[in-house]
């Protein structure tokens, strides 16, 4: 077979796919909540269990999430590691590593009721192949993707926007993702600074990726405060912050430009718009 037939079948397999573009399953049950302890492990259990009671529920809430209960009311799934270790092979075996690989970015976005479209996605690849990912006008597969979509962009903004501030030899650093994207960071800063100690606190997830030459961990950490900055750090931040003033050419400001390509939920943790008050010390939290 040429490469050009090879293409056009593929391109025609593609375009079938996309013409089936819903993948039905079996109603929900009315009311029931799955309620899990919010990790991986748990929500592989609550796939294990929506398959061996033949049962899909209406929702699936992590810890401090239910907000009421219907008519069958919330069940606990509770986390198994011989169930997780089940669900994951057999996913790993039949729809592949890189199915299994989009299913745990997913599980890290900040997506609303992710567990629950997660569970539809995994039935539908299990029902009708791993081509339900081309199915784009399925509501599960549509919000999906539209979420890693969004992870992608963010981890690719944080890359660029994490700010060091060196106390006492360690560099430090305050984020504030709407994702869980400590994961994705980790690898970037480990590999870009190999020889420094460093720790970024995520406030919104509170939890805190720490570094230091040859180990790394991601902990919980539910606060963090900033010790006072010494001299030469307040130097650097204000040497830093003249920098990003004088390169701007001032008659060609685009303010709807900066703020598409730097918006401004993030200024709070950059130090080039600190004001003059902050150059000194950071907020404290």
């Amino acid at each position: 077979m040429s490469d050009r037939s090879f293409i056009l079948k593929e391109h025609d397999k593609t375009q079938a796919v996309r013409r089936n573009r819903q993948a039905p399953l079996p109603p929900c049950v009315p009311g029931l909540h799955y309620v899990y302890d919010g990790t991986w492990e748990g929500w592989l259990c609550c796939v294990f269990h929506s398959y061996v009671d033949s049962e899909i529920p209406e929702r699936i809430t992590g810890p401090g999430r239910t907000d009421g209960t219907g008519l069958f009311g919330s069940r606990e799934i509770g986390t198994d590691a011989a169930q997780a270790s089940r669900v994951l092979t057999g996913m790993q075996e039949k729809l592949g590593a890189s199915f299994v690989q989009t299913l745990q970015r997913a599980f890290l976005t900040c997506l609303t009721d992710r567990e629950w479209y997660m569970l539809l996605v995994v039935r539908k690849a299990f029902r009708y192949g791993t081509q339900v990912l081309y199915y784009e006008d399925d509501e599960a597969v549509h919000r999906l993707r539209g979420a890693l979509t969004r992870l992608g962009s963010e981890i690719d903004k944080w890359w660029g926007f994490v700010r060091f501030s060196d106390i006492h030899g360690v560099l430090v650093s305050v984020i504030g993702p709407k994702n869980c994207l400590l994961p994705f960071l980790a690898p970037h800063f480990c590999d870009r600074y190999p020889n420094e100690r460093f720790l970024i606190f995520d406030e919104v997830h509170h939890m805190a990726l720490v570094y230091r030459p040859g180990e790394a961990a991601i902990v919980p950490m539910d606060r963090f405060r900033m010790a006072d900055s010494g001299p030469e750090e307040v130097h650097y931040r204000s040497l830093w912050k003249q920098y990003y003033e004088a390169i701007e050419i001032r008659p060609r400001h685009n303010e709807a430009c900066r703020m598409t390509h730097m918006p401004k939920r993030y200024w709070k943790y950059l130090t080039e718009f600190m004001t003059t008050a902050h150059i000194a010390a950071l907020p404290q939290k």
